[in-house]
């Protein structure tokens, strides 16, 4: 659209020959002037610019970052506590994506989320050095016992011979007897000792020579020990694994090198000819 201004007074005038303010004929056509650009007014404007509120409800977000926080220090409280961390955190997120004019704590959520993650993946290297120390713990453990059964079985075969020769008259004593006078620690006369249960039997009939037997047992098969352990008055400890069963002069003695006996067994000990 074409606007012309007026010489004399300076009004702008559009499409006419005339000036509408003095009547002067308008001879020049001036510039044309710019179509305006429309400025919508949106009542939104203000709203969007500002801030929203938080919603009130952060439970499970303050949840998940408690148990994260244990699980740091707890190795993830046993896996459970850092999984269900994680849980918790993601539900707490998704509500305050899905209602923020409710539900709050967005950020404290995904702390906890990060925080649970990492008490988890913490869990792994812990474990498997577990895995592999664990059992060799437990089997020095019952190697420690099983040294302690033998020990005990010498001290009761060492108290067994200086009874019958100082105070039994030719006889063995029990354990109350052997305790009585002073040959065995308190401990060791209640029959268990270092996760081992000791029972002797003497030998008191006319007909046999006196004797005795100790018989050791683990008191928890696997746990406490593997092999049972058996002593008489000839002095050699007899072990085997019986599955928690006691142990008898049948089993092997603890000192015996099974190669070397058939190594013997193989051989012929005849006399060899001489030529």
């Amino acid at each position: 659209m074409k606007s012309t201004k007026c010489v004399e007074c300076g009004f702008v005038g559009w499409n006419s020959e005339n000036c509408k303010a003095c009547g002067a004929p308008l001879g020049q056509r001036s510039h044309d002037l710019p179509t305006p650009t429309p400025v919508y007014n949106s009542g939104y404007s203000n709203y969007d610019r500002a801030e929203q509120p938080e919603g009130e409800k952060k439970g499970l977000a303050i949840a998940a970052l408690v148990l994260g926080i244990i699980g740091l220090f707890t190795l993830g409280i046993a896996v459970v506590g850092a999984l269900t961390g994680i849980i918790l955190a993601s539900i707490a997120m998704s509500r305050a994506k899905r209602d923020p004019w409710q539900y709050g704590g967005r950020g404290m959520a995904i702390a906890a989320l990060v925080i649970n993650i990492v008490s988890l993946v913490s869990f792994v290297p812990v474990g498997m050095v577990a895995a592999i120390a664990i059992p060799n713990l437990l089997a020095s453990y019952r190697a420690a016992n099983e040294g302690s059964a033998q020990s005990s079985l010498r001290t009761l075969h060492s108290a067994e011979a200086t009874y019958q020769a100082t105070r039994g008259q030719g006889k063995y004593g029990t354990l109350n007897e052997l305790a009585a006078e002073g040959l065995i620690d308190a401990k060791l006369a209640t029959g268990m000792k270092n996760g081992y249960v000791f029972t002797v039997e003497v030998t008191t009939t006319e007909l046999d020579d006196p004797g005795f037997k100790v018989v050791g047992v683990p008191e928890t098969y696997r746990k406490t020990g593997v092999r049972s352990f058996y002593i008489d008055e000839t002095g050699v400890i007899r072990a085997g694994d019986n599955h928690g069963a006691p142990s008898t002069k049948d089993d092997q003695p603890v000192d015996y090198d099974s190669d070397l006996y058939d190594r013997r067994q193989r051989t012929n000990y005849r006399t060899q000819p001489v030529y």
